[in-house]
């Protein structure tokens, strides 16, 4: 993983990673056991009883991004740095054979869903700014067919989000000083980008709301800016290093994870930025929210936590993951990707993905 010095600092680089072995809800992992060929899993105090952790998928080429609609669980392999091994995926969020829908990507990192399409970002930083850039913002139906390019030469392009009209997407700016990230938007079927905020330090993950988008930079800031664009507003100034997935929204707040690690949120509007949790695990990373509950991964120590969003004691789902990065949750579930690879480089096949129910 790269995007700097950090070792998460920016995770949009990352074979084809079809579908190890999936494991029926029947066969889940309850507290302390594991499946052949799975990741050991430890279901923690916080968690539901009778709760079960199930291996939807293993054998994956660094996944990262994953989420879920009513029907299946939706990931992207990074795949080996800077080679076109990377991958779309999908299998039924009750277990089954895992599918490619994208093969012979490079560098994905971010995926979404809407009720047709994937979307995802590709591409690596090593091309810098010079003509033919790999980076790309990319879709395909959700039962596979073709791929449709929306944007090509993109610059290190990061996070991903997608309403009804749109695509959103960060251009994370490949040079060390990150002078010059953009916030984008494209038509859902592709067209003429539109450049929402430019000059950013380095924007990474992206949300986005009915009027607004929002997104993390490198500089440790939150910030967002109106849905047609303009001027952006810093929302929370001098965030430890702001990483990863780590930023949603719901009806009141923006929350994003800090490495600290720390789970903070922010009214809308901006004003007062409250911790939520902060000392909880190791490296926190991705993050989702429900109506009750903040939920996100500590890629350092291998948890997956979550903590009411009004704030509290953090709780514990899992732990005994290798390196979770990616989640997501529905009404009744929490996901993730387990990155499993201890670099970028080289052959990798010990990714999952994982589900706990209840959550």
């Amino acid at each position: 993983m790269r995007h700097g010095t950090g070792l998460l600092r920016v995770l949009a680089a990352c074979v084809l990673g079809c579908g190890g072995r999936a494991l029926a809800e029947s066969d889940g992992q309850r507290a302390g056991s594991s499946s052949s060929g799975s990741v050991p899993s430890f279901i923690g105090s916080g968690a539901e009883t009778g709760a079960i952790v199930t291996t939807l998928a293993s054998g994956q080429n660094r996944p990262v991004g994953i989420v879920v609609d009513s029907s299946s669980v939706y990931w992207a392999n990074g795949g080996t740095y800077a080679q076109t091994n990377g991958s779309v995926m999908k299998v039924p969020l009750v277990g089954g054979i895992a599918t490619t829908l994208a093969a012979g990507q490079v560098g994905l990192g971010h995926i979404v869903v809407d009720a047709t399409n994937v979307y995802w970002t590709s591409g690596t930083s090593r091309a810098g700014k010079a003509p033919g850039s790999t980076g790309a913002v990319s879709s395909v139906p959700l039962g596979g067919g073709t791929i449709t390019t929306l944007v090509s030469g993109a610059f290190a392009p990061a996070g991903i989000a997608v309403d009804s009209l749109n695509v959103y997407w960060t251009n994370a700016d490949p040079t060390s000083a990150y002078p010059d990230g953009t916030v984008m938007a494209v038509p859902l079927g592709g067209g003429i980008p539109t450049t929402l905020s430019s000059g950013q330090d380095g924007p990474f993950a992206v949300a986005v709301d009915a009027t607004s988008v929002y997104w993390t930079d490198n500089g440790g800031n939150v910030m967002k800016v109106p849905m047609a664009g303009g001027t952006a507003i810093t929302l929370a100034p001098g965030q430890d290093g702001p990483t990863g997935n780590g930023i949603a929204v719901d009806a009141t707040s923006v929350y994003w994870t800090v490495k600290g690690p720390a789970v903070m949120k922010v009214p809308l509007g901006g004003g007062t930025v409250t911790t939520i949790v902060s000392g909880s695990g190791q490296y926190a990373y991705g993050m989702a929210v429900d109506a009750a509950n903040v939920y996100w991964t500590n890629y350092g120590d291998g948890t997956v936590m979550k903590a009411p969003l009004g704030g509290g004691a953090a709780t514990t789902l899992v732990s005994g993951q290798s390196n979770p990065v990616g989640i997501a949750v529905d009404a009744t579930s929490v996901y993730w990707a387990n990155y499993g690879c201890s670099s970028d480089g080289g052959t990798c096949n010990a990714g999952s993905i994982a589900k706990l129910t209840p959550k």
